[in-house]
This record gives structure tokens, sequence and C-alpha cells, in this order.
């Protein structure tokens, strides 16, 4: 037993006197009890609700385990995973000593790196696009407990704050 295990109508009868224990009055001490413990059950199952929130925040591993208590608890299907994201390719200055050829399609094959080399603007490598994708399975999604907006809700309860997107997709 915890600290906020308290029974109620044992605890009536065992801090009751002995010659005073009958039905009639124990009846009526429960009902005079009867709102604390309908209080004490509002509590306890607040207690619980905040700390499954306090367990769970916005890392991927306890996102996708909230997603899946509420959605997909038996296979637990649903996946987050990274959005797309292009490797920044970096031009040195000379004086870096650091070059990186940027041959011609004619010289393609005599540089060291892959061809054709790409150079991205930092808007296109930042991720300012979608940052993760959470995957949803066909069966979870045609399910009746299904539904995007409260999803979306929840995803937006226990992600980070900021501008970082997502998008949602079934697989």
């Amino acid at each position: 037993m915890g600290i906020f295990d308290i029974d109620y109508t044992g605890l009536i009868v065992q801090l009751l006197p002995t010659r005073l224990r009958n039905n009639k009055l124990t009846a009526w001490l429960n009902c005079l009890v009867s709102p604390v413990a309908w209080l004490f059950n509002q509590f306890t199952a607040n207690r619980i609700n905040n700390l499954y929130i306090l367990a769970h925040d916005s890392q991927v591993c306890y996102l996708q385990a909230a997603l899946n208590d509420v959605f997909d608890p038996v296979s637990r299907g649903i996946l987050i995973v990274d959005g797309p994201f292009e490797d920044p390719l970096f031009l040195y200055l000379n004086t870096e000593i650091k070059p990186l050829w940027l041959g011609l399609v004619s010289e393609e094959g005599a540089t060291p790196y892959p061809d054709p080399q790409v150079l991205y603007t930092n808007g296109e490598t930042y991720a300012l696009g979608i940052c993760f994708i959470v995957k949803v399975p066909v069966a979870v999604a045609a399910g009746a407990g299904y539904d995007v907006q409260r999803l979306k809700a929840l995803l937006d309860y226990y992600r980070l704050p900021g501008r970082n997107n997502y998008s949602v997709i079934t697989y």
C-alpha cells in the first residue's frame, strides 16, 4: 500500500467503537464519507494521468509510446522516423587548404567525390522542412478509434514547441 491508498469503508469500521458497530450506523457513516471517497477517486485518477504525462516527453521513444498507447495498444505499429535531410556540401576558400573541385559535366569521374555534386542552400539543408514523419499502419487508420486531428493534437502536446513540422502518413 502506498501513501495515497485509503480504504474508506474499512476505515469507518476500524475507527468505530465496537459497541456502536451496527449496520444502520455503518451505512449512515458510509453515506457521510461518500463525497470524500468520490473526491479521493477523482484525485487518484488525476494523479495517475499526471504521472503518465510526466513519464512521457518529446523524445522519440516516449512520443511513439504515447501514440501507440492511445491508437494502437495491441500491435504498437505506429513509428516515428526522421524527415528528409540532405547533408550540406561545404565550399572552402583557397586559404583554408581544403579544396573541393566542382568539376564540369565533361570532367565527370575526375573528382574523389561522388558525381554529380549538388550545392544546397541553408534553407534546403536546415531542418525547416518536415523534421519527422509519423507512420501509421493502414489497419490503425481504418479503425474506429483513429482520428487524424486527435493524433495531431497529441503530437502537438508532447513535441517540443517550435517551428518544426511533421507529416502523418499511412503505410
